[in-house]
């Protein structure tokens, strides 16, 4: 008799839909979870990428050295973007937006050349950013460096709010999902137990006992990540106006492909540490402890 034979018991079919019914759900949840961290995760890089730093330069700074200045700034980490705006071209802006000659009004050009840097969205020290603008600021040819320290200040709480949060939430729903998924493939290999003794009885080592349980136990996370990607996206595409933003959020870049490995990966993983989990417990049974 082969071990496929061998561990198809009349309430398998029974215990194998529940075993994906409930693998599916508790994997729905956390691609629900994962599609709010990389939401959050955008969101977090919007607002980063807002923060804009003006660094005003002296009237006598001299073209060759601003240049160096820019390249400098532009191989720092939490530098984006830098764009160097000249004193003539500073005053051809605010002449377009006046709609007035002011440069000749007044007889001269009060504009400084300026470097408009852009932050990183990908820096993360953000409280250390403060530091290094003011290292800058004590450079020969700048003049000032203005930018919002109340936004930076803002920032800064809000992503260490969120990460707090989003760690705990995360936490609690992997925990749940483990025990779940724990407490579902026992209750499908309770009724095999039997069968692992006898196994054992015969000389069946561990791995060979487990083996076929790990396969199934794959082969039903891959199923359940499957039906739980497909129930999300369901779920994303009839609802796709009401969920306009999130739905824009995921399809940009590769993050709907993120949310899809993680589900696939974490189906896999929590079915093959949950299978093995419950598996070697029946094996470490003794036989009074069967019934």
């Amino acid at each position: 008799m082969s071990k496929k034979a061998l561990f198809n018991t009349s309430g398998s079919s029974i215990s194998s839909f529940s075993t994906v019914l409930g693998s599916t759900l508790v994997l729905t949840m956390l691609g629900v979870l994962f599609i709010f961290l990389l939401v959050a995760n955008a969101i977090t890089q919007h607002f980063r990428s807002q923060l804009t730093v003006q660094v005003m330069l002296k009237d006598n700074a001299p073209e060759e050295q601003v240049l160096d200045l820019k390249k400098k700034i532009e191989g720092e980490d939490y530098a984006g973007s830098v764009l160097y705006t000249s004193k003539a071209k500073a005053a051809e802006i605010m002449q377009q937006e006046l709609d007035e000659e002011f440069v000749d009004f007044l007889g001269y050009n009060p504009l400084p050349a300026s470097l408009d840097i852009h932050i990183n969205p990908e820096f993360e020290q953000l409280d250390s950013l403060s530091g290094r603008l003011a290292a800058l600021e004590k450079n020969e040819w700048v003049r000032e460096v203005n930018y919002e320290k109340g936004l930076l200040q803002q920032v800064n709480e809000n992503i260490a709010k969120w990460g707090i949060g989003l760690l705990m939430i995360g936490a609690l729903f992997l925990i749940i999902a483990v025990v779940l998924i724990v407490n579902t493939i026992e209750l499908a290999i309770f009724s095999q137990r039997f069968i692992i003794k006898s196994m054992q009885l015969v000389g069946a080592t561990h791995w060979f006992i487990q083996k076929p349980f790990l396969k199934r136990g794959l082969w039903y996370g891959l199923i359940s990540a499957i039906f739980a990607i497909a129930l999300i996206s369901a779920i994303l595409f009839f609802f796709r106006e009401e969920l306009k933003d999130v739905v824009t959020i995921l399809m940009t870049g590769s993050r709907y492909l993120v949310m899809v490995g993680a589900i696939v990966f974490t189906g896999l993983m929590v079915s093959w540490l949950a299978t093995a989990y419950a598996v070697r417990r029946f094996v470490k049974l003794r036989q009074e402890e069967l019934y």
